[in-house]
């Protein structure tokens, strides 16, 4: 899987766009970087790519914040401030993985389980000239993103 280049928030908002545009039902993207590398902005450009139009926010503070759409609904996760690695199963978020919709789980290094959902993983580090996005998954994801190479 590739690893890109990403010089600015528009970038990865760009990026994430194009993400969102080959996600389906029960898709699990999981991000991983530090404060301030970005998961939020390609959070925002998915969900732009998904076709959902209310602001997207990071839910730091209330930790899953859904977002309704036609053809199953978004939870955007965010686990920095969670420290019980089975939480998204306990809030229900993998059950509705189950039922059609999709997740984004930010610090999603934080969770226990999350490999039996196919995940696509996102790495995003600082770099200093912007940021280093490594985007790794299954065969299927490899298929699905041939358009990254």
């Amino acid at each position: 899987m590739p690893t890109l280049e990403v010089a600015t928030a528009q970038a990865m908002a760009d990026l994430g766009q194009r993400l969102g545009s080959i996600l389906g039902p029960g898709d699990l993207v999981c991000l991983i970087g530090e404060l301030g590398a970005g998961k939020t902005t390609l959070t925002q450009g998915i969900a732009a790519g998904l076709g959902i139009e209310r602001p997207v926010t990071s839910p730091t503070f209330v930790t899953i914040k859904p977002y309704a759409r036609p053809g199953g609904d978004l939870y955007h996760v965010d686990l920095y401030r969670v420290n019980d690695p089975l939480y998204l199963d306990e809030q229900g978020v993998l059950q509705e993985l189950d039922r059609g919709a999709l997740a984004i789980v930010e610090w999603a290094e934080r969770a226990d389980g999350l490999e039996d959902y196919d995940p696509l993983t996102i790495l995003i580090e600082v770099a200093a000239l912007g940021r280093v996005v490594q985007i790794s998954g299954s065969l299927t994801w490899q298929e699905r993103l041939e358009w990254l190479r």
